[in-house]
Parts: C-alpha cells; sequence; structure tokens
C-alpha cells in the first residue's frame, strides 16, 4: 500500500510498477500467494490491483472496484475505466433528484445478489430493477405454484411451473431503469457451490429466504467475506379458534461484521441447520412431535411482504447513501398490533463463532455445499453452464494453504 498526491482512481508509475511486479515477486513467489496493490489517493480514494505469476513473469490484473465496509456507511471506489458512470437518464430524474450525482453512480454500478425470490424477494427484485441496477443475480431453486399467487410479484397463473428466478428476471428486464441491465437467474439453492461462488461476486445480498442452511450460508457471506446482507422476516399468528389475525410482525437486519449476525438474532439456531441437513425440518412425523412454538410457519400476505421488503431495501440505501452523522441502526423491528417500530442494536454474543470468522475469506467455507446442476429450460441450463466454464473462482484469489487471518 502507498500513496499518491492527486485524487480518484490511481494508476502506477514506472517506479511504482517496478516495484511491484518485480521487487514484490521473490515473496509472492515464495508464498504462492497472490499479491494485492493498493494505492490512497489525496481525497481518500483507494485503487487497488492484483499481480499472478504467469510462468516466471508477474502479470496485472486491475480491479474495477475497492470496497470498504463499516459500521455506519458502506464506501465505493470504482474504476472508471473497467466500470464507468452510467449515463444521467431522465427515466430515473426523480431517484437522481433523491439522493444525488455521485450516490446514483455507486448504486447503479453495484452488482446485487437476491437470494430467495418469494413474497418478498420478488418485492426486493422490482424496486432494485427500478432504481437502474445495471447487475443482478438471482438464486432461488424454487417453481411457481399456485398458492404462491397472491403475495408472488409480478407472477400470474400462466407462471405456474415455472422458475421463480425466471419470472423475476423477465420482470427485471422489463420494467428496470438502468440503460442496460444484466439479469443472471440461478434456479438453484444457495447450497450449490455454482450459486454460493455466483453470491460471493456480489457487492451487496439481500437474504429473502426463512430456512436455516440458508441463513447460515448468508453468514458466511457478510463475516467471511465481508459482503452486507440485508435480511428480513415476516411472522404472522393467527388464532385458530376465532378464524382471525392474532398478530404480525416484521424484522429488518443489516448484516455486517459490525452488526448482529442471523445467529444471534435469532432468525435461526445450529441445531435447525442440521436438522435441515438430515431433512428433519420437512420430515412431517418430526414437525407433528414439536412444540407447536417451533413448527414450521410459512404465513404470510402481500402486504406484509411488501412491508418487509421496503425495510430491508431501505436498509440498503441508508447505508450506501447515508452521512455519517446519522445514527446507528442494525435491525428494525414493526408490530403491527400497536403500530410501532423498534430499533435494536445489539452486537454479536462473546461466543459467536462468527467473529472468528470475520475476513477469513476462502479460508472458511461451509461444509455442507453441494456441486449439483439442476435439470431445467435449455436456456437457463445454458446460461449456468457459461457461468462454471468462466469460473467463479477466478474472481476469488485462492489461497495454497488453509489458514485464519485478514484480509
Amino acid at each position: 500500500m502507498h500513496s499518491h498526491p492527486g485524487p480518484g482512481w490511481q494508476g502506477l508509475n514506472p517506479v511504482d510498477a517496478d516495484t511491484e511486479g518485480n521487487v514484490l515477486a521473490y515473496p509472492v513467489g515464495a508464498t504462492g500467494l497472490p499479491l494485492v496493490g493498493l494505492t490512497l489517493g489525496s481525497d481518500g480514494y483507494w485503487s487497488a490491483r492484483f499481480w499472478e505469476r504467469d510462468g516466471k513473469e508477474m502479470r496485472r490484473r486491475w480491479c474495477d472496484k475497492v470496497r470498504i465496509i463499516g459500521p455506519m456507511s458502506y464506501k465505493l471506489y470504482f474504476n472508471d475505466n473497467l466500470r464507468p458512470a452510467p449515463q444521467r437518464r431522465n427515466i430515473l430524474k426523480r431517484t437522481i433528484d433523491s439522493w444525488g450525482d455521485k450516490a446514483q453512480n455507486d448504486i447503479a454500478r453495484l452488482k446485487v445478489g437476491i437470494v430467495g425470490l418469494g413474497s418478498g424477494g420478488s418485492i426486493v427484485a422490482e424496486a432494485v430493477a427500478r432504481i437502474g441496477v445495471e447487475q443482478v443475480v438471482l438464486i432461488d431453486h424454487d417453481r411457481v405454484k399456485q398458492h404462491n399467487l397472491d403475495r408472488l410479484l409480478n407472477a400470474t397463473v400462466k407462471d405456474i411451473g415455472k422458475p421463480k428466478v425466471e419470472v423475476a428476471a423477465k420482470a427485471m428486464r422489463r420494467n428496470g431503469t438502468a440503460g442496460q441491465i444484466k439479469v443472471t437467474a440461478l434456479p438453484m439453492s444457495i447450497q450449490d457451490e455454482v450459486a454460493y461462488l455466483a453470491a460471493l461476486d456480489c457487492d451487496v445480498l439481500f437474504g429473502c429466504v426463512d430456512r436455516p442452511v440458508p441463513l447460515e450460508i448468508l453468514n458466511y457471506a457478510a463475516h467471511s467475506h465481508l459482503i452486507p446482507v440485508f435480511s428480513g422476516a415476516v411472522e404472522v399468528q393467527t388464532n385458530p379458534q376465532s378464524d382471525s389475525l392474532f398478530s404480525a410482525h416484521w424484522r429488518a437486519h443489516t448484516i455486517t461484521p459490525y452488526h448482529q449476525c442471523l445467529r444471534c438474532n435469532g432468525q435461526y439456531n445450529s441445531s435447525a441447520v442440521v436438522k435441515e441437513l438430515d431433512g428433519s425440518l420437512d420430515d412431517m412425523r418430526y414437525i407433528s412431535n414439536l412444540p407447536a412454538n417451533e413448527r414450521p410457519r410459512n404465513e404470510n400476505v402481500f402486504p406484509f411482504g411488501l412491508s418487509v421488503a421496503a425495510m430491508i431495501v431501505n436498509s440498503m440505501i441508508r447505508y450506501l447513501v447515508g452521512p455519517d452523522w446519522w445514527s446507528l441502526v442494525r435491525q428494525q423491528e414493526h408490530q403491527l398490533i400497536n403500530g410501532k417500530t423498534r430499533v435494536i442494536n445489539e452486537e454479536c454474543r462473546s461466543n459467536c463463532e462468527f467473529r472468528l470468522r470475520r475476513a477469513a475469506g476462502d479460508a472458511e467455507t461451509p461444509y455442507f455445499l453441494s456441486t449439483s446442476i439442476p435439470t431445467t429450460a435449455p436456456s437457463v441450463l445454458g446460461s449456468i453452464m457459461a457461468l462454471v466454464k468462466k469460473g467463479f473462482r477466478s474472481c476469488f484469489p485462492r489461497v495454497g494453504k488453509r489458514h485464519r487471518g485478514g484480509t
């Protein structure tokens, strides 16, 4: 790392290039690890590049962005040569007027991942398309069913049986306000290694899932790989005796190393992960023997899904565009009965194992990832195979030996 007396994204002068590409080539060769060069401009702007050995020579590969994750905000520094700022479009006039050109340029150039395209995820996808995001990855193994239609945005009777990601992707391409929107639809579980690596190639993730295993994987992304995760949940309680709504509440969580993880905030626990992996959570004989308060519930309606989706999208906007003087917000919870929203700023427990996984990168990977590729429509399968051939792993420097440490 070194500094330059100039603003913006910095190139390399001959002396810097020789230092990084030749002088530092020896320790790089000895360790087998890639070298990352970082330069700080006079305005606090970071730039970066990877150096990798190609035979006897070191090859430089410029990064398209540098991301700085903090407790209050998320700083993004783009290489305009590789990721130029989008042209201002009249279709986004009201959006840009709300938070300014700079914030919009950052939002548009994000690569956003949405895990789960159900009642909340389908609404999040629409919001992401409408605010002008240019690159989106959609991950969900499920297909549209008849009982989804009362709360699945953009799905119709004609879509029954289609992958949810396919329905959402079609709507995003139709309704997106970016000059050109690229949507990658992966009809598979986040537990699949292809989907997991696709998620790790994103700048932010939305977790619109309620199963323990996907939530565990999102925890890895947020803590080991420092990718902010915006997650939400809805709980509805009915009164079967009076055939009426008893209560409902929904929560929005911002998950980073500075925020409470999804385990510590009670979204799931490690035993639930084991039960899902061994099939117990789908075994009706097992479920029927659980206490009523521990049985899985999936009641939800469109208005509640709309509310939680709005909360988590606005959590992302707040994290990206909020000035430093705004107060810290880790978790929000809204109660339908009293109409009140409370803010919860608790941190992870002192014995939380994800505290040890922070910034560990590939040294900390979920042991239960699978490598299957599902049988699906030829067009969708073709896009998946193209991603596999491209190799998401090329986006992440691999270490020669597994180790625990910073990045």
